[in-house]
């Protein structure tokens, strides 16, 4: 047999031989995570603190469950698969594996057990990887963990970590409170928190706005503006109120309610006298005062005057 065929022969076998390399590195590359490596890739992506890593796993987590994990003070640590029931399992509908885990979280050593469930072919960590937190402030109604603001006295999924809950708005309330969820944990907290000297002043602005808009002309007097007129004995019929503001009257705030005390308040009244005759008079009140209600949303106070 001529050179040349032995050259081709041995060219084909060459190309055999990297063929079934190549299927054979598909074949060992290509097939499913088993349940305990797929629990690893979910402790590891939790150690990194990157919610990218989280996604990666093919856990369901929602947005904000993800942002409020990216400002996490504290993170898992040392975590790895103790056991495995149902690892060699397929990862198919139906069937569920169980990974006992061990990790340090706020200095101290924890166990947990995370549930595996198939998604798409794959082994995936189910809810039980994941812990909640209801955080009622003693004002407000909204709480922030990192930059995620959220509703106060609603259960919040939360991933493994350490996190600092903060009263919102930030900028009016303080008080903070740190708190470490761990794997299908339920933890609820009340969060005390305080008026900041902002509040006072943006609730000042708020309701000076309010009594400006109260005194306005008008042939009837403005309803929850803490303006009373006794002109019953003078008038028949009042066809027009006029206000002149001495001063704002200044508020107390609380985290529930207000009270402005302190203003002083020219009204003048034209209409029809008793007589039938057209009269004009002035009122004088040195002590013009307003109450209501105070709220929170997330981003500022909101004043409701009675």
């Amino acid at each position: 047999m001529s050179r040349r065929w032995w050259w081709l022969i041995g060219g084909v076998a060459g190309v055999v031989v990297l063929v079934a390399a190549g299927l054979w590195i598909w074949q060992a590359t290509s097939h499913p995570a088993t349940a305990e490596e797929a629990a690893e890739e979910y402790l590891h992506a939790l150690e990194s603190g990157d919610p990218s890593a989280v996604e990666a796993t093919g856990a369901v987590v929602e947005p904000e469950t993800l942002e409020a994990f990216s400002g996490a003070t504290a993170f898992v640590e040392d975590a790895e698969v103790v056991s495995v029931d149902g690892d060699h399992s397929e990862p198919v509908g139906g069937v569920t594996a169980t990974a006992e885990v061990s990790f340090r979280l706020a200095d101290e050593e924890h166990t947990a057990q995370l549930t595996l469930s198939p998604i798409d072919g794959r082994w995936v960590v189910d809810d039980s990887g994941r812990g909640s937190l209801t955080a009622t402030p003693s004002i407000g109604s909204f709480v922030s963990i990192g930059e995620q603001t959220l509703p106060a006295g609603e259960a919040t999924t939360l991933l493994p970590a350490t996190y600092a809950v903060t009263a919102a708005p930030a900028e009016l309330l303080s008080g903070e409170s740190s708190v470490t969820v761990f794997p299908g944990d339920e933890q609820s907290i009340d969060l005390k928190a305080s008026l900041r000297p902002e509040a006072t002043v943006a609730a000042q602005k708020q309701l000076d706005d309010h009594l400006q808009a109260c005194t306005a002309p008008g042939d009837t007097p403005p309803a929850d503006c803490g303006i009373r007129i006794p002109w019953g004995t003078e008038f028949r019929a009042v066809s027009e109120y006029r206000y002149r503001i001495e001063k704002l009257p200044t508020l107390a705030l609380t985290g529930t309610d207000f009270t402005a005390e302190g203003g002083i308040l020219v009204t003048t009244v034209a209409g029809t006298g008793q007589d039938g005759a057209k009269r004009e008079a002035t009122y004088r009140t040195d002590s013009w005062t307003a109450r209501g209600d105070v709220s929170f949303t997330a981003e500022d106070v909101v004043l409701t005057a009675w």
